[in-house]
């Protein structure tokens, strides 16, 4: 096959301010799906396409989202598929819950991570 994607990797991103993120993809795990795992300076959100778990620091309490729906990608392409349907139908593009920019942004990001893995450089990502 003509394929050349990895099988795994790690990206490192610094926004401006000073934030940081980093994304790990693993081809072959003993689980489907994502983890998704994020960590604040006050608490921590953790889960995976089903179920999510907010942590506050400060107070030790802890809150679980249910947000399980059977469909593909955690029911977030009909949930995008319905605000897009209500926007186009209303004539309201304050609906969308993403917009065609975040997306070309998120892809750049992504092209991006792949010329880094290429190249072995950091690269920068202007949009």
């Amino acid at each position: 096959m003509d394929n050349n994607q990895e099988d795994h990797y790690v990206s490192t991103m610094e926004f401006e301010g000073g934030v940081t993120a980093s994304f790990s993809m693993e081809a072959f795990t003993s689980y489907e799906g994502r983890r998704t795992r994020v960590m604040g300076s006050m608490g921590d959100i953790v889960g995976d396409m089903n179920k999510f778990t907010l942590t506050d620091f400060r107070t030790g309490k802890s809150e679980v989202y249910d947000t399980s729906t059977g469909e593909g990608h955690g029911g977030g392409d009909w949930r995008l598929l319905r605000d897009w349907i209500q926007a186009v139908s209303q004539h309201n593009p304050n609906l969308l819950t993403s917009t065609i920019d975040a997306s070309i942004e998120s892809h750049i990001m992504g092209f991006m991570a792949e010329k880094s893995r290429e190249t072995r450089r950091i690269e920068a990502v202007v949009v």
